[in-house]
C-alpha cells in the first residue's frame, strides 16, 4: 500500500511540475513575444544609408555610454572599447565608475539614491545607471565585451532601440534612446518596484535590473502604446540577430553593427546551472513526460490492492493477519507489517489453521467476524454493504482487458448483470472510515458473557468449514488452547467439555483474553 501511494504522490508532483512549467513558459513567452513590424529590417537601414540629402533626422544624441568599476579598463577589455571610438571619433564617450554612477544618482535622481545603495550586488548598480544615463543624456550604451563592426549612424534615427536575445525578450548589453523619452522615464521608476531579493544571484538580477526586467518593460509599454500606422513598428524598436550578431552562428549575420566576446564577468555558480536547463531543459522535459505516460499506465494495468481489505456499511474494516511471503510470516495489520522471530526461510505458521490451498502469499484471519442476528449461509442481499476482497492477477492479456474495462467504465458508467442489483447500491456508499480490530492482550479479570448461539457467518474462516461437534479446544492451535473456556462462553465454539477442561491448567483457564 505504502508503495502505490507513494508512487502516485510521486506521479501527481512530477506532473504539477510539468504541468506547472508549461504554463509557467507559455505565459513568458507570450507575454514577452515580438511583433514582427517592431523589427529593424535591412531595408530601413539601407533607405538611411542612401537618404544624401538627410530629410530623416537623427534622434539618438551621438553619445557612447560605457560602465566599469574605475578609470581604468581591463586589458582584455580596453582594445575593444578603443576599437568602436577610433571608428567613431565624433562620438562622444563617457566611462562611468563606481564613484561616478553614485555622484550622478545623488545629485540629479536622489529620490532613487537608497535603492541605488542598497542593491546587494554591484552588478544592479552597474544595470540601473545605464538607464538613467540614457534619460538624462540620451545616447548609445554598448557593453564593454562587444565590439563595432560598422558605424551606427543609420540607427541614431529611430527613438528607442532594444536587441532582441534568447531565449525570450530583450537584452540591456546595448540600447539606444533619445534623452528623456517616455520610455527610459517608465523604466527607471519602475526599478523600485522590482527591488525583490530571489535568494540566488542570477535571478536576483535578472528580474530586478537586468535584461528580463527590461522585457517586461517592453511589454508593459507595447500594451499601453500600440503601434500606429504612421508607425507600424512603434516607438521602441528591436535589433534583430542579422544586425545585432549575438548569438549568430559563422554567417548567419554578416550585416551585424556589432561582434560580442561573452564577458559575462558577473556570473556566478547558479548561473552554470541555469545555463545548463536553458540547454538540456526539453530533453528533461521530454523524459518527465514519458516517466509520467509510462507510469501511469504502469499503474493503470497493475492489479489493485484495495479490495484486499473489505468494507461494511462504508466502513473500511482492517483485521489483523498473518501473512507468509518469501517464506516468512508477518503480521498484516493493514498500513504494515510486522515480520515474525526468527530467521527460518520456511517457519511453520504461528497459528496452524488449516488451509485449503498454498501459495505465494496466504492469509489466515485471527478472528473472523461473526454475526450471531444472521443465518450461516447469508444469501447475496447480505453483502450489498460490503465489498467482498477480490484478487486481480492474471496474464498480461487480462491486465489489458481489466484497464480496458475501467477505461469504458469511467466513460460509459458501470454496467452490472440485473442478478445483482444490490451492486449499484454498494457503490453509492460513501466511505466513513476504518473498522479497525486488534487482539485483546492484557484485559483485566473476565467478565460474564452471554451465551451466543454458534453462527459463524465469514465463509473464509477456517472455523466456518467445520461443522460444530467437530471443533473442540484440542483442534485449536497451541497458543488457542488457553482461551478455549472464554470462546465457548461467547458462543464461537461448543461448550468444552470436563474431560477437556481438566486438562488444561488453572492458569490457562483463568485467562479471559479473547483474539
Amino acid at each position: 500500500m505504502f508503495r502505490r501511494r507513494t508512487v502516485y504522490v510521486l506521479l501527481c508532483l512530477l506532473a504539477t511540475v510539468l504541468v506547472g512549467t508549461v504554463v509557467v513558459l507559455s505565459s513568458i513567452s507570450y507575454y514577452l513575444s515580438i511583433d514582427f513590424p517592431a523589427y529593424i529590417t535591412e531595408e530601413e537601414v539601407n533607405l538611411v544609408l542612401n537618404d544624401t540629402q538627410h530629410a530623416i533626422p537623427e534622434r539618438v544624441p551621438r553619445i557612447i555610454h560605457q560602465t566599469w568599476k574605475s578609470e581604468t579598463l581591463p586589458a582584455k577589455w580596453a582594445n575593444v572599447s578603443q576599437g568602436c571610438r577610433d571608428m567613431m571619433p565624433d562620438y562622444e564617450y563617457k566611462l562611468w565608475t563606481d564613484a561616478s554612477a553614485r555622484e550622478f544618482i545623488a545629485e540629479h535622481y536622489d529620490w532613487f539614491l537608497d535603492t541605488f545603495d542598497g542593491y546587494t550586488y554591484p552588478i544592479q548598480r552597474a544595470d540601473a545607471i545605464r538607464y538613467f544615463v540614457l534619460h538624462y543624456y540620451g545616447g548609445v550604451y554598448i557593453d564593454l565585451d562587444m565590439g563595432c563592426l560598422r558605424r551606427m549612424d543609420p540607427l541614431l534615427v529611430h527613438s528607442v532601440i532594444l536587441p532582441r536575445t534568447i531565449p525570450v525578450g530583450v537584452s540591456n548589453d546595448l540600447m539606444f534612446a533619445e534623452k528623456g523619452h517616455p520610455f527610459m522615464a517608465q523604466t527607471i521608476h519602475n526599478l523600485m518596484k522590482f527591488d525583490y531579493n530571489w535568494v540566488l544571484n542570477y535571478p536576483t538580477v535578472m528580474f530586478s535590473t537586468g535584461p528580463m526586467f527590461l522585457s517586461a518593460q517592453y511589454g508593459a509599454w507595447t500594451s499601453a502604446h500600440p503601434a500606429t500606422p504612421d508607425k507600424p513598428g512603434g516607438e521602441v524598436r528591436i535589433l534583430p540577430k542579422s544586425l545585432y550578431g549575438k548569438n549568430a552562428k559563422p554567417g548567419e549575420a554578416p550585416h551585424s553593427f556589432f561582434t560580442h566576446y561573452y564577458g559575462s564577468s558577473w556570473h556566478a555558480d547558479d548561473a552554470a546551472f541555469i545555463g545548463f536547463l536553458g540547454k538540456w531543459g526539453k530533453v528533461l522535459m521530454w523524459i518527465g513526460l514519458f516517466v509520467l505516460v509510462g507510469g501511469l499506465i504502469r499503474m493503470a494495468l497493475a492489479p489493485s490492492q484495495k479490495s484486499r481489505m473489505p468494507r461494511i456499511a462504508g466502513y473500511e474494516v482492517h483485521i489483523p493477519r498473518w501473512v507468509q511471503k518469501n517464506g516468512r510470516w508477518y503480521l498484516d495489520l493493514g498500513w504494515f507489517a510486522l515480520p515474525a522471530s526468527g530467521i527460518n526461510t520456511n517457519p511453520p505458521s504461528p497459528i496452524a489453521l488449516p488451509r485449503e490451498s498454498a501459495s505465494d502469499e496466504e492469509d489466515v484471519q485471527l478472528l473472523p467476524l461473526y454475526d450471531s442476528s444472521r443465518s450461516a449461509s447469508p444469501a447475496p442481499s447480505d453483502y450489498s454493504g460490503m465489498d467482498t476482497p477480490t484478487h486481480s492477477g492474471g496474464s498480461m492479456l487480462d491486465r489489458v482487458r481489466r484497464a480496458g474495462n475501467r477505461v469504458v467504465d469511467s466513460m460509459f458508467g458501470p454496467e452490472h448483470p440485473p442478478s445483482t442489483p444490490s451492486r449499484s447500491r454498494r457503490r453509492r456508499l460513501r466511505q466513513r472510515g476504518v473498522l479497525f480490530f486488534l487482539p485483546a492482550f492484557l484485559t483485566p479479570e473476565p467478565h460474564d458473557l452471554d451465551d451466543v448461539p454458534f453462527t459463524p457467518l465469514a465463509r473464509s474462516s477456517s472455523y466456518a468449514r467445520r461443522r460444530p461437534d467437530d471443533v473442540s479446544s484440542s483442534s485449536l492451535p497451541p497458543e488457542k488452547q488457553r482461551y478455549a473456556a472464554d470462546l465457548a462462553r461467547a458462543g464461537l465454539m461448543p461448550p468444552v467439555d470436563s474431560h477437556e477442561r481438566a486438562g488444561s491448567s488453572p492458569s490457562e483457564g483463568s485467562s479471559s483474553t479473547v483474539c
